[in-house]
């Protein structure tokens, strides 16, 4: 993977959000919540992609970005579903930008990752930096816009 693969990864996510048309689910996330969990879930890994960049050795803990009033908070905050869409393409390039600057030598460092889903730790085990962004960048993301997806009518 490369930077602008990992930039150009959002895309359809962004186009998704920016197409609009969603309705409130009975159940789960709305589309805010989904485009805020995705934003600040990259803004948390790019920021510990940059302290180990820098030589720092942080961890990674997902509650933040999983918190509904958190996410509701942040998405107010940026001015709804656009101001989300410009979230998401900022926080990728960010993602990315910390994933390059990694370089090979700390791209496999281990980073001590935390992830909770539905109230539950389903992971609490280190994981290589690299690696993590492009899982983040790979099959979190599309599970992401799968979710935004099944919000249209």
């Amino acid at each position: 993977m490369d930077r602008i693969t990992l930039e150009s990864a959002y895309e359809p996510f962004v186009a998704a959000l920016r197409e609009g048309g969603f309705e409130a689910p009975e159940q789960g996330w709305p589309a805010e919540l989904v485009a805020a969990h995705v934003a600040r879930n990259n803004e948390l890994i790019a920021e510990a992609a940059e302290a180990i960049a820098a030589g720092q050795q942080p961890s990674y803990d997902n509650r933040a970005a999983v918190d509904d009033a958190e996410l509701r908070a942040f998405a107010d905050a940026v001015g709804g579903i656009a101001g989300l869409a410009a979230a998401v393409e900022a926080s990728a390039k960010r993602q990315a930008k910390a994933w390059a600057a990694l370089g090979e030598g700390t791209a496999g460092q281990l980073l001590p990752v935390v992830i909770v889903d539905a109230g539950r730790v389903i992971r609490d085990d280190p994981v290589p930096i690299g690696s993590f962004i492009e899982g983040n960048a790979s099959f979190h993301l599309d599970r992401h816009l799968e979710q935004l997806k099944a919000l249209r009518p």
